[in-house]
C-alpha cells in the first residue's frame, strides 16, 4: 500500500498483500429485488472467481439464508461463507473473522442496509475499506447514492471494479496480467445501467 500525503489529503493505494474481499449478501431473492441485481451478481461472480486465482482471502455472507436464499452464484472453492441475521456482519462475528487483513474490498446488497452497517464497523474497527460501486446495489438508485456519499465522508475509498482489478496488478509485468485483461473485457460487455 502506497500512503502519502498530498495537498494536506492522505493518499492510500489498495495493496493485495494487505487485502482481503466480502461479498456482502447476494443472495437468490434479493438479486431481482436491487436495480440491476441480475447484472450486478454476474460481475461479482466472474470477479470472486479471478480474485480466487489471486489467492485472495475471500468471506461471502448470507442473510437469513432460509428467507432470501443462498448465495446466487458458485462460490468460490477456499471462500468462508458465513450466515448472520444481523445487518451488520460485525454484530455476529469477529473483525477477524469478516476482514482478516488490514485492507478490505466490500461489495454487495443492499448498499444501504448490510453492505454501510458492515462497512461503518470496519471502519471503526480500524480497517482501511473500499467499497466496489459497480458490484454493489440498492432497491433504489437514491439508497445507493446516498449510502456511498455516506460511506465515502468516513474515509472509505469507491471503486469501480476495473480500478480494483488494475490497483491489483499495478502493472503489465505482473502474473495475472492477461487474465486480468480477460475479464474486464467480459466485464465490459455487461454494463451496469448507472
Amino acid at each position: 500500500m502506497l500512503c502519502g500525503l498530498f495537498d494536506g489529503v492522505a493518499v492510500i493505494t489498495l495493496d493485495r498483500h494487505r487485502a482481503s474481499v466480502l461479498a456482502i449478501d447476494i443472495q437468490t431473492r434479493l438479486v431481482p429485488a436491487v436495480e440491476d441485481g441480475e447484472v450486478v451478481a454476474k460481475r461479482a461472480s466472474l470477479v470472486l472467481q479471478w480474485m480466487q486465482t489471486q489467492d485472495a482471502e475471500i468471506v461471502v455472507t448470507e442473510h437469513c439464508p432460509d428467507k432470501i436464499g443462498a448465495t446466487m452464484f458458485t462460490i468460490p472453492s477456499g471462500a468462508r461463507c458465513l450466515q448472520k441475521t444481523a445487518f451488520s456482519a460485525l454484530d455476529q462475528h469477529s473483525v477477524q473473522v469478516i476482514a482478516p487483513a488490514d485492507q478490505v474490498i466490500v461489495f454487495g446488497m443492499e448498499t444501504h442496509v448490510c453492505v454501510l452497517q458492515t462497512v461503518l464497523d470496519l471502519v471503526a474497527s480500524g480497517k482501511q475499506v473500499f467499497v466496489v460501486n459497480d458490484l454493489s446495489s440498492s432497491t433504489n438508485r437514491f439508497d445507493q447514492q446516498i449510502a456511498i456519499a455516506r460511506m465515502q465522508s468516513h474515509g472509505v475509498i469507491i471503486l469501480s471494479s476495473e480500478m480494483l482489478l488494475f490497483e491489483w496488478v499495478r502493472g503489465a509485468e505482473d502474473e495475472g496480467f492477461k487474465s486480468m485483461l480477460a475479464l474486464v473485457k467480459q466485464l465490459r460487455s455487461q454494463k451496469v445501467l448507472r
